[in-house]
């Protein structure tokens, strides 16, 4: 009964569309009968076409498809109804191009047709065409100016062109026709903040915390806090974030904004008597406070003002809970942050004669180790770990199997990491499958598997379309190859945009230009790899490409000369 329901508005439409001679309906067979002879073609185009809309209807697009291109319409609107309706199977089958051709059709054949203007903006969406589908919804604006759909459509198209300001604009336009629209004022405040205009956005979220109740209430007090430290305004921070604990001791979210705040204040005991406070508060587990540090920990490596803090916070820890695994396990990993592997393998070893089968220590062990180039005890405490770790989780054969191909045992290091990919778990767990992998694909590269590497590379990509090192190793055995150069550009530029100051991705992107003929501009990112890594003879090599390639002989000969080995 549900698709009969759907199913009627087309009939319908077809009905209206296609009324150009006079017909009756049998509900017996399904279709339209001429009311005389001169009519038949007519009827026929018609139940083709209701034929084609039944097809659609069912899932059977291309049948569908097939179907409106039997039709052969005889007026405008007829053939822009057909063009219509093969725009909107080709969508459904995500055939863009096609379906923007016969949306184009539709929309020229009748320009103030809403239906037609919404379905070809749509597809030049899909095809991220947003000036196209900016201008279609401005049209449809200004057909029914009054109409809050086309404005939020139109300001949602601004907002995946990258012109906030605008959308933001459209956003406030259509709160004046609907003030009490939460979608629309959840978008507002979205792009104030992304605007940074942080008092527009407080006064915004203070009205929606007023009318708004239970968890919710509570994440828009948090932005709120938030709001006041970006706007300079600490006190009303704390008073915010003290309110929102003051109902729910337990909320970390807003300790952490707390702690945060008073590790900043220029009172150098607020951080201590904040965190007594929280770890005094009634109930509270070790994990809890571990996750919190945890937090703290994930900071300092991008602040590292998060380093004394979170050294304060272990002592404490360690404080109230002596000998914790979880406090000793922290504390390495900051020693290892801190550039310190030595005292880490002490904290590690430590964890273990507690925890033997503690694979989250056993993994950070090898790591310490292998990072002093300790390659044998690496080797040896993944023998161990394989004894004491029980049902050999797929984590232990990728600590495996990264750690041969670091000691050099390549060959080993494929056939475990293979073993390991071949597990359910690693599809399951996404970071897992990529470590593995990307370990995989450099393996294969090793022993000169390109075609295998690159595969390996691009199942990453598939997964975590950012993986600047996935992106610039592909790009790299591309360029060595000099195939499909163009993407390999791409990928190499974005991974240099990534990480600006890293020698070995200029080196890729300099190379890549450099076999795409563009050797000005591979020479800029070649000089600054060298000047990064005047060592590395591979960016040297190609540094002395380039100069050669730009007539540059005195460059080259000196740099080769600085290279020749000596005796």
């Amino acid at each position: 009964m549900a698709s009969c329901l759907r199913l009627l508005p087309l009939v319908l439409f077809t009905l209206l569309l296609f009324s150009g001679c006079s017909t009756r309906f049998s509900a017996k067979n399904g279709a339209f009968v001429p009311a005389s002879e001169a009519d038949t073609a007519a009827v026929s185009a018609k139940n083709r076409f209701v034929k084609a809309l039944l097809l659609a209807e069912k899932g059977d697009f291309w049948g569908a498809i097939d179907a409106y291109r039997s039709v052969h319409p005889h007026g405008m609107s007829e053939r822009a109804a057909v063009h219509h309706a093969l725009a909107k199977a080709f969508v459904e089958l995500g055939v863009t191009d096609s379906a923007r051709t016969h949306a184009e059709a539709a929309s020229e054949a009748e320009p103030s047709n809403r239906y037609y203007l919404r379905m070809l903006a749509l597809v030049a969406h899909q095809q991220k065409d947003y000036s196209r589908a900016i201008a279609l919804y401005t049209r449809l604006v200004e057909l029914d100016s009054g109409n809050s759909e086309y404005l939020t459509l139109l300001a949602l198209e601004y907002m995946a062109s990258g012109d906030f300001q605008k959308a933001l604009d459209l956003f406030h336009r259509i709160l004046a026709l609907d003030p009490s629209d939460e979608n629309t004022r959840a978008q507002v405040l979205l792009l104030e903040i992304k605007l940074k205009h942080y008092n527009s956005a407080i006064e915004t979220l203070s009205g929606l915390i007023e009318e708004g109740e239970g968890e919710e209430k509570v994440r828009l007090q948090l932005t709120l806090g938030e709001l006041y430290v970006e706007t300079g305004q600490p006190a009303m921070a704390e008073k915010t974030f003290r309110e929102i604990i003051g109902r729910n001791s337990r909320f970390a979210p807003a300790w952490l904004a707390l702690l945060e705040l008073s590790m900043r204040s220029e009172d150098r005991n607020a951080f201590r008597r904040d965190l007594d406070a929280f770890y005094n508060t009634a109930g509270l587990k070790l994990a809890e406070k571990k996750r919190l540090a945890e937090l703290f920990y994930i900071r300092s490596s991008r602040d590292k003002a998060y380093l004394e803090p979170l050294g304060i916070m272990l002592a404490e820890m360690e404080r109230r809970h002596p000998g914790a695994a979880a406090v000793g396990l922290l504390r390495g990993r900051m020693k290892m942050r801190e550039k310190k592997p030595a005292d880490a393998v002490g904290e590690f070893t430590a964890v273990l004669r507690k925890e033997p089968a503690n694979i989250d220590a056993w993994e950070e062990l090898v790591s310490a180790l292998l990072l002093q180039k300790q390659y044998a005890k690496a080797v040896s405490a993944v023998a161990r770990a394989k004894k004491l770790v029980s049902g050999m989780p797929m984590r232990l054969l990728v600590l495996e199997g990264y750690t041969a191909f670091q000691t050099g045992d390549t060959r080993k290091a494929i056939r475990v990491l293979e073993q390991a990919l071949n597990r359910k778990q690693g599809q399951k767990e996404g970071w897992l499958f990529i470590q593995a992998a990307s370990t995989l694909a450099m393996s294969y590269d090793k022993l000169g598997l390109a075609e295998k590497s690159m595969a390996m590379y691009r199942q990453i990509l598939l997964l975590d379309p950012g993986n600047t090192l996935a992106m610039n190793n592909y790009a790299y055995l591309l360029a060595l190859q000099g195939r499909d150069l163009q993407t390999a550009k791409k990928l190499a530029l974005q991974a240099v945009a990534d990480e600006p100051d890293n020698p070995v991705y200029l080196d890729t992107l300099g190379w890549v230009l450099f076999r795409l003929g563009v050797y000005q501009e591979a020479l800029v990112h070649l000089e600054k790899a060298a000047s990064l890594a005047p060592d590395e003879a591979e960016i040297v090599g190609h540094l002395i490409a380039v100069y050669e390639k730009l007539g540059m002989q005195d460059k080259a000969g000196k740099l080769r000369e600085m290279i020749k080995p000596e005796g």
